[in-house]
């Protein structure tokens, strides 16, 4: 599965995506906030992930792709 976490400040998602890799995430990717999600500039980082994703703790939302588009999980 594909998620997306969207952040406060690019530190945050500098250091998730760190995170992630050492967890095991198939693959990270820092990339700007996809303009249907956010129209204030921020930093994501979408990553690849099999079953339930891990706690993202410094994340602002959590995203999981659908189709083509994203649902925000609670």
């Amino acid at each position: 599965m594909t998620y997306l976490a969207t952040f406060s400040s690019q530190f945050d998602s500098i250091l998730t995506s760190r995170v992630l890799r050492s967890a095991g995430a198939a693959a990270t990717r820092l990339m700007p906030v996809p303009r249907e999600l956010s129209t204030s500039c921020g930093t994501c980082v979408e990553f690849e992930w099999e079953g339930e994703p891990p706690a993202v703790d410094r994340a602002e939302l959590l995203y999981r792709r659908e189709g083509t588009g994203w649902r925000m999980l609670e």
